[in-house]
Order: C-alpha cells, then sequence, then structure tokens
C-alpha cells in the first residue's frame, strides 16, 4: 500500500506539472510568446479555487472571501481567475512583445508572491491557509483519497491534452503557428496578429491555473510559496527535455523530470542520509536539463516541422503555406 501511495503521489505531480507544460507549450512552443510568469498564473489559479471552495473566515484565521462551493466550480473558477490575469497582462504587454512579455510575466509572479505575504487580510500572509477541501474528501478518507485525487488529476490532464491538441490543429493555432514562423508574412495574410496572440496568452492561462488548483489537491494547504519561481523552471526544464511545440513531449518530459527527481527522495544509500537525498532533487533536475542539451538539443520528441506537420494534419495548408516560404527564403539569406 505504502508502494501504491507512493506512486499515486508521484502521478498527482506529473499530471500538475504535465498540465502547466502543455499550457507554456501552447504559448511559447506554438505561439513563440516568452512566459516567464508560470508561478503567477499557477498561483492565482490556486487562490482562485481556495476563495471558492472555502467555507466563510470563522475567525480562526482570516482570509478574504469564502464561497463553500462545490470543487469542480472551484476549479473552474480557479482556471477562469488565471485567465483573467492573462488577459490583464497580455493586453499590456503583447502588443509590444518580445523580451517585454518575459520581463514582466517574471516580475508578475515575485509581486503577486510579495502581496500575499504583506496583506494577511487576504489569505492568511505567510501562513497560508489550511484545510483546503479536495475533492471527494468528503466521501473518501484516509489513504484511498490520495488515489482519488490521482486518478481525477491524470483525468483532468487526459481532457487537456484533448482540448489543447485540438486547439493546436484549429485555425487559430495555425494562425499562432504562422505568427511565431514569420509575422510579418502572417499579417500580411490578414492575421490579426495582436488580437489572436492574446486568445493564445489567456487560453493557455486557463490551464496554467487549473495546474495550480491541482497542486492544491496535492498538498491541501496553500501558502505563498505557490508562487515561487522554482514552478517556471520546473516547467520550462519538462518543456525543454520533451522538446519545444509538441505536446506528446511536454508530457514525457514532465514525467521523466518529475520521476527522477521525486524517485531521488526514495533511494535507500546508506551512507547518504534522507534529508540530503531530498537536497539533490535540484541537482538532479540541473543534470537532466544539462544532459539533454548536450545529446538532444532539440528535446526528446521535438517535431522536426511544427508548421509542415500542423498543415498535413490539419488539412489546410495554404492558411500559411506563405509563412513557410518566407520562413525558408530568409533563412536562404
Amino acid at each position: 500500500m505504502n508502494v501504491l501511495l507512493i506512486v499515486a503521489g508521484i502521478a498527482t505531480l506529473v499530471a500538475v506539472y504535465s498540465l502547466a507544460a502543455l499550457a507554456l507549450n501552447f504559448q511559447f512552443g506554438v505561439g513563440g510568446m516568452i512566459n516567464f510568469g508560470v508561478a503567477a498564473f499557477f498561483g492565482v489559479g490556486a487562490y482562485g479555487y481556495a476563495f471558492a471552495s472555502m467555507p466563510p473566515s470563522d475567525g480562526w484565521y482570516t482570509y478574504a472571501i469564502g464561497l463553500a462551493l462545490p470543487w469542480w466550480v472551484g476549479a473552474l473558477i480557479g482556471g477562469v481567475a488565471a485567465m483573467l490575469l492573462a488577459l490583464l497582462v497580455g493586453l499590456v504587454t503583447l502588443r509590444i512583445g518580445g523580451v517585454y512579455l518575459a520581463v514582466v510575466s517574471l516580475a508578475l509572479a515575485e509581486m503577486v508572491r510579495q502581496l500575499f505575504i504583506n496583506e494577511p487580510a487576504i489569505a492568511n500572509g505567510n501562513r497560508g491557509l489550511l484545510d483546503v477541501p479536495v475533492p471527494l474528501s468528503d466521501v473518501i478518507r484516509g489513504r484511498e483519497l490520495s488515489l482519488v485525487i490521482a486518478a481525477v488529476a491524470l483525468g483532468v490532464l487526459a481532457v487537456a491534452y484533448l482540448v489543447v491538441r485540438r486547439a493546436t490543429r484549429s485555425a487559430f493555432g495555425r494562425n499562432l503557428l504562422a505568427i511565431n514562423e514569420n509575422e510579418a508574412v502572417a499579417k500580411s495574410l490578414g492575421i490579426d496578429v495582436y488580437r489572436t496572440k492574446v486568445k493564445g496568452f489567456v487560453f493557455a492561462a486557463f490551464f496554467m491555473g487549473i495546474a495550480g488548483v491541482m497542486y492544491v489537491w496535492y498538498l491541501s494547504i496553500l501558502t505563498p510559496t505557490i508562487f515561487s519561481v522554482n514552478i517556471t523552471f520546473t516547467v520550462f526544464i519538462a518543456l525543454i527535455i520533451g522538446g519545444m511545440g509538441s505536446n506528446p513531449g511536454a508530457v514525457a518530459g514532465t514525467a521523466i523530470l518529475i520521476g527522477l527527481r521525486e524517485g531521488v527522495t526514495y533511494l535507500k544509500v546508506d551512507f547518504i542520509a534522507p534529508e540530503q537525498l531530498a537536497a539533490l532533487q535540484d541537482a538532479v533536475q540541473g543534470l537532466a536539463l544539462i544532459a539533454i542539451l548536450l545529446f538532444w538539443p532539440r528535446g526528446l520528441l521535438r517535431r522536426s516541422s511544427r508548421m509542415r506537420e500542423c498543415l498535413v494534419e490539419s488539412g489546410h495548408p495554404q492558411v500559411v503555406a506563405p509563412a513557410m516560404s518566407a520562413s525558408a527564403t530568409g533563412a536562404s539569406r
């Protein structure tokens, strides 16, 4: 049973980070939008879920609002909260694009973290929220609940994967690919670059928020550390391992990274204390990234031609074929 619980815990974490990696892949791998603020949308989704699903504050510790809604409604609210934040950020930065989005999104995560730390009236400050509701906790108790959480998280990941894959292959996804490949040619084809980028950025942020919600299910507590930049780095490393622009790569890279990182803590080595093994997690993560960059710099499952494959699968090569031609011409020069 203990082994099963360990596997369930790792599976839940894989589902959490895989969902965030899928969302980042849609923003960065498909749309070319560099988002270093994954933790901001991740955390806002988590807090949105907590406010929606927790009962009103009884004075034991303070938080701004508690709506006591069902867990699935709270999860949707968490995703929508992340979307609203992404809309605000996207409207301001995506018209300029480039490095500005990366800088603003990175600063945003730290700014939001400091807000939740220094304003205890919002969510109990640095002490955080305890006993955040998790799915089916009112009917299932004990160790079995961990198995249920893993099953629900993997189910959410499966549905999200299908939705993101469909979006990538749609006309909307092809427009994003065209913008990523050659923005000037995409404009000449009549694609509204700014509007398309904002829609893609907001769409992906919803799934980052849902990933934050699932992380709360895993922990059942919520503190401002959820806005840590380490979360952003982990998602980026997982995507690099799997391969930019590949949805299967996002999931596979996450499974490899989380499996290695979490598996280290369960090794039994006589000359290394358990707490020292836990401290090796970051080292394992870094070594995995170095190995991939040395031997598979394009990632394990990166598409050799993201544009061409998407066009062939969609059956509409005329939409962005000029962008591909322009890219090839520019490369030959």
